[in-house]
């Protein structure tokens, strides 16, 4: 393994197994499996699934809260030549908790998921880093996902909480994917989270209501933050060193509508691309409505090669950006410190709605010099 991502490794998540442990709400008493006693060596150099497939069925089969506890080390999964390499289905009451411990795999083609949560609720993971030696960020969709909320046929993930976790070169740190099931994921909270070199930082596809992440930071991953269909998002984001055309922010409508999002967002070091903040319509029927979406804004450290700082349009099945469309976009409240090259747009509506919607300025955003002097398709307040 390399030893520059060894030393990234065993630094990122230095807490001692006693004083996780004892974070449990007051008064829990349950179980906890030592992944190690189940016969995990932790060595990084040979496979440790099937060991840890274990400690997740012995967890899966203890009544009450049951904590699944790695201790110190490198837990390799090996070829992540599965969907998902490590399932928990439909548990309830479930910490896994990391001491200084890392799961690895290495893909080798398509996409797989090192940690499948499948229809589970009142679980938290806490204290792990994840990486994927075999990420290829130059190919879409080669690597491994570290963490997956999902369904399990009529019942979401509920209560999950995902705190003081890194990820070091993943497809997407946190992904929650709708799996064409009724139910839906809500009530997700994300806390102190760190994401290098890597794909993609948080994502929500369709699935994932009802979620708050703070604390959550993005090195060198070309998107921190993309959610579409979903609702009720609050996220506070900070974007560093994003050297690709991907937006750092980009919010989306394919199938269902997008609403209720805030997005506190600090970005530094975008390196080009066309936007930083992208609020783009792409419904299949023409029409997607994306609402009530606020987005604030601290922007510096960026290039004139970056095109846009925000961009709102309609794009047909081909990525081919409309020039209108019956797709809308209403109540979205702009607002925030952005300091930005002048041959950059600060805000760019691409794409005319045919049904006007509102947008707001604040007063920040209001003052700068190279607010557009119309936005097409929208009624517009400061």
């Amino acid at each position: 393994m390399m030893n520059s991502r060894r030393r990234f490794l065993s630094g990122a998540a230095a807490f001692s197994v006693a004083s996780l442990v004892s974070r449990g709400a007051a008064g829990q008493v349950g179980t906890t499996i030592d992944v190690k006693k189940v016969g995990a060596k932790g060595g990084g150099k040979f496979p440790d699934l099937h060991a840890l497939r274990e400690a997740i069925a012995q967890a899966a089969m203890r009544r009450g809260p049951v904590t699944i506890l790695f201790p110190p080390g490198e837990y390799f999964l090996g070829a992540a030549d599965e969907a998902a390499l490590l399932v928990a289905r439909n548990m309830n009451e479930l910490r896994i908790i990391g001491d200084r411990a890392t799961l690895s795999c290495r893909s080798v083609n398509g996409q797989s998921t090192m940690l499948y949560l499948q229809g589970c609720r009142n679980v938290s993971v806490e204290g792990l880093s994840f990486t994927d030696y075999g990420l290829d960020r130059n190919v879409n969709w080669l690597g491994a996902a570290a963490i997956r909320l999902g369904n399990d046929v009529h019942r979401g993930c509920e209560n999950v909480r995902i705190k003081d976790c890194r990820f070091d070169s993943v497809l997407t740190a946190v992904v929650c994917r709708n799996s064409d099931e009724p139910v839906r994921c809500r009530d997700i909270t994300l806390s102190n989270l760190a994401v290098s070199r890597s794909y993609y930082g948080f994502s929500f596809h369709n699935n994932g209501d009802n979620v708050t992440g703070r604390n959550l930071r993005c090195t060198d991953v070309k998107r921190s933050y993309f959610p579409y269909g979903v609702a009720n998002h609050d996220i506070d984001v900070e974007a560093v060193d994003n050297a690709t055309g991907f937006a750092d922010i980009l919010i989306k409508c394919y199938l269902f509508d997008t609403s209720n999002l805030r997005v506190k967002v600090k970005s530094r070091g975008k390196r080009g691309g066309d936007a930083i903040v992208g609020i783009d319509q792409q419904h299949e029927k023409g029409h997607g409505v994306i609402r009530k979406i606020t987005v604030d804004m601290d922007i510096d450290d960026v290039d004139c090669s970056l095109q846009n700082v925000v961009m709102m349009r309609s794009l047909d099945a081909r990525d081919r950006a409309l020039s209108d469309t019956t797709n809308r976009w209403d109540e979205i409240f702009l607002d925030g410190d952005v300091r930005m090259c002048n041959r950059t747009r600060l805000i760019h509506v691409g794409t005319r709605a045919k049904t006007p919607g509102r947008l707001h300025i604040g007063q920040r955003l209001a003052r700068h010099p190279l607010l557009p002097t119309s936005f097409p398709g929208f009624i517009v307040t400061k």
